[in-house]
């Protein structure tokens, strides 16, 4: 079934109205045609509306009319929160990035300006950047059936982030490639650790990795570097694995 994401405070009784670039993609694109149903939830990011089955019943100039069935609630989020900090990286990595973390799970995206990141944005680039991502992790959810939208945060230094995971997170994980193959078993007790219902932060280094200072801000801050195994691995796969490791061990 199709998903979409809209204002659900725009519904008056059990009609509601879809118009944009979701209009386009469900008349143009899709073909439905009125009698098929798609599913909704809602735009606001973070918030677990529930999925509303809409029926669509015609079609103006403009809108998708839709009337509401019914309202269900689909288990598809990992029992706790992800909010992934990534170094920034080079070329288009970081759409590779959001829109795989965002299909894994997570919840929050927030791009981190590392000492050994070499992309450095600035102005309407930036702000067009993060659109981007927004929009990618928009489409990586529709098409993973999220029961929410993610967010992707505009870009931070390193140190707003140290102190946005400090506030925000019952736990910070930060996979160091100097521990490869040397705390297995410690980085399991803390995955073990974790509750449904809490919420964990992952730091991912860019190319480069991180900086000693940066890892030990982290720890000081009550971080834990973590082993992701046994090989290297690059900035776009680390994020993912750890959100494997998580997947196994919640949902199988």
């Amino acid at each position: 079934m199709v998903q979409i994401f809209a204002d659900l405070s725009d519904m008056q009784e059990d009609i509601l109205q879809i118009g944009g670039s979701d209009y386009n993609h469900i008349r143009n694109v899709l073909r439905m045609r009125p009698g098929e149903e798609l599913a909704v939830r809602s735009r606001k990011a973070g918030e677990d509306s529930g999925e509303y089955r809409f029926e669509i019943v015609s079609f103006t100039e403009d809108r998708v009319v839709c009337r509401l069935l019914s309202v269900e609630q689909a288990k598809a989020e990992l029992p706790v929160r992800v909010l992934l900090f990534q170094g920034l990286p080079k070329a288009d990595k970081m759409d590779f990035i959001v829109q795989k973390a965002v299909e894994m799970g997570a919840c929050e995206i927030i791009p981190v300006e590392m000492r050994r990141s070499i992309v450095k944005l600035a102005g309407s680039k930036r702000q067009k950047r993060v659109d981007r991502w927004q929009s990618i992790a928009e489409a990586a959810a529709k098409q993973s059936r999220r029961a929410v939208l993610p967010q992707v945060h505009d870009i931070v230094s390193m140190e707003e982030a140290v102190r946005y995971a400090a506030q925000a997170a019952d736990a910070v994980f930060v996979p160091y490639e100097r521990m490869a193959g040397e705390e297995e078993t410690g980085t399991r007790a803390l995955l073990d650790a974790l509750q449904p219902g809490q919420t964990a932060a992952v730091f991912v280094g860019p190319e480069g990795g991180f900086e000693e200072s940066e890892v030990a801000a982290l720890i000081q801050s009550g971080g834990h570097t973590v082993s992701l195994g046994r090989r290297i691995l690059r900035t776009e796969t680390a994020a993912l694995a750890f959100l494997a490791f998580l997947i196994y061990r919640f949902e199988l």
